[in-house]
């Protein structure tokens, strides 16, 4: 069972994945496909007509508006059948459509005006070989080329609202020299009884770890191998090959497959590697030996270049990067606050170095630019007005609400949906659509229009990321609705300077009943 499923730590993710969520994030703004670079950099492109041949050289780009019109002007230049040259620029204006997976950027509906060139006016002949130009070249540009042309004041779409309220205080860091792994227990651990057995198990945790209460010992399964300990705490865990008989009625349990794979228990091949418990949002250093320190060339900037986390030394003090998060210390064993403001020197990474690409998270470069620019682009998705149909929002036990701060709103505490009521109503946002009912249960159907107050959810909140989905267009005839997302619908925040993942608050969980009528999930 993933850490997605059954944790609530920063904004429902712990921070080691936050970390991965955000290189995956950051990656393709670095990373470009070869063809796909190749096609987007063909320029001069080149067109023959029956009047000539037109070259279009590189488009500057003067505006994105809504991120929907792309505006700006082309260069180019005519070289007439009858041996005339005309030297110019037209500008265009033409509908987009992004496809984030992809990363390509679909263009439609292509206007041509303000055709300048220095000879005058151009004959109307040749306006229609530029047109056939434009027309061949048109279709699809890559999202990150796109990017990168944008001009440097190009206003990014909602940058005028306030930034969010979001948490920067740093999660417990541990840092150890050997290797070592993170459990985390989403506070004090929550046991559940397994019928007919004398055992029960953690089920705050991504880990499988059960409790034997007749000897008052702890078990954890272990990639297919058996540990013990007398107590639930870091160290001194010990392989066992002798279980508590009732881990045999969990072998002929379906419930429990992991188990049954794992009896009766084998030795491992190699000794299993230690691993530190929190109770807390924690983030885990893994140094390979002592810190080795390596310069980036160019800046003043050392990195350690035997971990696999992004952990620098500058002067006398470490900067860690964590979640979009910046950290500092001079003890790597304790102290470690926020950074309020990034030095200088972090800016001047090369681009041909490994570490480039947390400039995305450094403020003021042009890649947190552009980090904060995709975070603004809304993904559509269209649904059918009986899209409710079937669904379904479990609670364990009666719908229990609790008030959302500052708004007149309650949220769903009891159940791993995100249900909202307002004025009795109640509205579910799922898959990046909302739904409305009368009853905390359902049935659902498709939300022909939402309460402003849903959008005054603040990030102390864990339904805050339900206000970055929105309906776009709702239509009886169709059968038919839109809805749009940003990036902070699957909790990637812009903060007016970069881009950060998680809003930094804590969460406490809740227990979600399964299938199998077990408390398997704590959210």
């Amino acid at each position: 069972m993933s850490v997605e499923s059954r944790m609530k730590h920063w904004q429902g993710i712990s921070l080691l994945t936050l970390l991965w969520l955000g290189l995956v994030l950051a990656a393709p703004l670095f990373a470009v496909p070869a063809d796909q670079e190749r096609a987007d950099s063909a320029y001069p492109r080149e067109y023959r007509g029956s009047d000539g041949t037109v070259v279009l050289n590189q488009p500057v780009i003067r505006d994105w508006a809504g991120l929907r019109t792309l505006s700006g002007h082309i260069p180019l230049s005519i070289q007439t059948t009858a041996g005339d040259t005309w030297k110019g620029s037209v500008s265009f204006e033409v509908e987009t459509r992004i496809n984030l997976d992809e990363r390509h950027v679909s263009l439609d509906h292509l206007q041509l005006d303000s055709w300048t060139f220095d000879q005058g006016t151009l004959p109307e002949s040749l306006r229609g070989l530029v047109r056939d130009a434009f027309n061949e070249a048109a279709g699809h540009v890559s999202l990150d080329k796109v990017l990168r042309a944008l001009p440097a004041d190009f206003q990014i779409p909602g940058a005028e609202n306030a930034p969010p309220r979001l948490n920067f205080d740093p999660p417990r860091i541990v840092v150890s020299d050997r290797p070592m792994r993170l459990m985390l227990i989403d506070g004090q651990p929550s046991m559940q009884a397994i019928d007919s057995t004398d055992l029960e198990y953690v089920i705050n945790t991504d880990w499988d770890v059960f409790h034997h209460k007749p000897s008052d010992r702890w078990f954890v399964l272990d990639n297919g191998h058996w540990l013990a300990n007398t107590m639930l705490s870091s160290g001194d865990w010990l392989t066992r090959f002798d279980l508590p008989a009732d881990f045999e009625t969990l072998q002929l349990n379906s419930y429990w497959p992991q188990v049954a794979a794992a009896l009766p228990p084998r030795p491992a091949d190699q000794k299993p590697l230690p691993f530190t418990i929190s109770y807390e949002p924690t983030e885990l250093i893994v140094i390979d030996g002592d810190a080795q320190m390596e310069v980036i060339p160019g800046t003043v900037l050392r990195y350690v270049k035997n971990t696999r986390s992004d952990l620098f030394l500058l002067a006398d003090r470490y900067y860690l990067l964590v979640s979009g998060r910046w950290f500092v210390t001079k003890d790597l064993k304790r102290m470690w606050s926020a950074v309020k403001q990034l030095p200088a020197a972090f800016a001047s990474i090369p681009a041909d170095h490994e570490k480039f690409y947390v400039l995305a998270a450094v403020p003021g470069t042009e890649q947190a630019r552009l980090a904060m620019i995709e975070a603004a682009i809304p993904r559509y998705a269209e649904v059918s007005l009986d899209a409710g149909d079937g669904l379904e929002s479990p609670y364990a036990g009666d719908p229990s609400f609790v008030p959302i701060e500052g708004t007149n709103l309650q949220r769903g505490e009891n159940t791993p949906f995100q249900v909202i009521r307002h004025n009795n109503f109640y509205y579910l946002c799922h898959d990046g659509a909302w739904f409305s009912s009368s009853r905390p249960q359902g049935p659902w159907q498709v939300a022909s229009e939402l309460p402003e107050a849903i959008y005054t959810i603040p990030p102390t909140d864990p339904a805050y990321n339900v206000t970055f989905v929105r309906l776009e267009k709702f239509d009886d005839s169709s059968k038919k609705a839109a809805y749009s997302q940003t990036s902070g619908y699957h909790r990637v925040y812009s903060n007016g300077y970069s881009t950060v993942y998680g809003t930094g608050w804590y969460y406490p969980g809740h227990i979600h009943t399964n299938a199998y009528g077990y408390n398997t999930d704590w959210r």
